[in-house]
Order: C-alpha cells, then structure tokens, then sequence
C-alpha cells in the first residue's frame, strides 16, 4: 500500500508551510518561502528547481545534503539532461511537467530499481512556485527516501533505472483536504 502525505511528517511539514504562505492564491511565490522558516529537519531533504518551458527542462537550483546523499552527487546547477537519462529523466520529467499544468503541489511515492535488484523508495511532494499570470518559474521539491537504510552514493540510479514503479501520484491543491 503506498504511503500517504499524512504518514510522512517531513513532507506533511512542507505542504503545511507553503500552504500557510500562498493565501488565497493557487500557489505560493519564491519570495514567500524563506528557508530560516522550515522545520529544521526537513532542510537536508529539500531540493529547488527553476522551470523552464512550462517544465520542458528544469536546472537545480538548490539539492539538500540528504538527496546528494542519496543519491551520491550534487546536483545543483545542472540542468536535467546532465543529470538524468533514460527511465528516470522521463519519470522525474512527467513529474515536472504535471506540477507546472496543474500548478497545485503534487505527490508521488515510487519505487526504483537498478543495479541487479537493488531498490530505493523515494517520496516526494513537489510544491510549485509562482504566479497565475506567469506560471510556475521554480518548484520546491522535498524527499522523504523511506527507512533509513544508509546512504545509496549510486549515480547510476540517476541515469540507469531499470524499473521505476510508481505506486501513487496524487495532486493536493492548498485548501483542499490533504
């Protein structure tokens, strides 16, 4: 059974957050998410992203200590293709790309497997930012990878996905019951 917004405490911290700092608006703007405000545990599991073409592509902005942790490099200031091939940069991608049609916030919780039979468990929410007159210009994504088994350090995660089976995907407008 997937795991839901509500079972995860960091993820549930960061909907709460930016659901307090957009208003009556769709979604929040960068300027309304200083990161001294966040819980401090969820810091590490942070990523941002900026948008381009309606999400066609997208360059870190900013990856939390966790995620380079997991995944085993650092992918600030690279763009998606230098970063992600194959299965995984046209899942994260479609992911992307959900969040700037939508522009609500929206969940995932997938299972990846690479590397014979090896496994990690991402999920993550990914909360658009921006305006309804321009869009979303930027996306601030958390991760909660699940049990804490250690450290992956696997860069071929990022470009060699054998299977990613994606076990929800759900969009959770602001205001909307969580």
């Amino acid at each position: 059974m997937p795991v839901t917004l509500q079972d995860t405490p960091l993820l549930s911290a960061v909907y709460e957050y930016c659901a307090t700092r957009c208003g009556a608006r769709s979604m929040p703007r960068r300027a309304d998410i200083d990161p001294v405000d966040l819980p401090r545990f969820v810091l590490p599991n942070l990523m941002l992203l900026d948008v381009f073409d309606g999400g066609a592509r997208y360059r870190w902005r900013l990856t939390g200590t966790e995620v380079v942790n997991r995944f085993g490099r650092d992918a600030t200031g690279h763009f998606d293709e230098e970063v992600l091939s194959g299965k995984y940069l046209a899942f994260f991608g479609s992911l992307i790309r959900h969040v700037c049609r939508s522009q609500v916030p929206v969940y995932s919780h997938a299972v990846f497997s690479w590397d014979h039979g090896r496994r990690m468990t991402s999920i993550r929410l990914l909360v658009p930012l921006g305006d309804e007159a321009s869009g979303v210009t930027q996306i601030l994504g958390a991760h909660d990878f699940g049990a804490k088994s250690g450290p992956v350090h696997s860069p071929e995660l990022l470009r060699d996905a054998q299977e990613i089976d994606e076990l929800a995907r759900e969009e959770l407008p602001f205001g909307a019951p969580g």
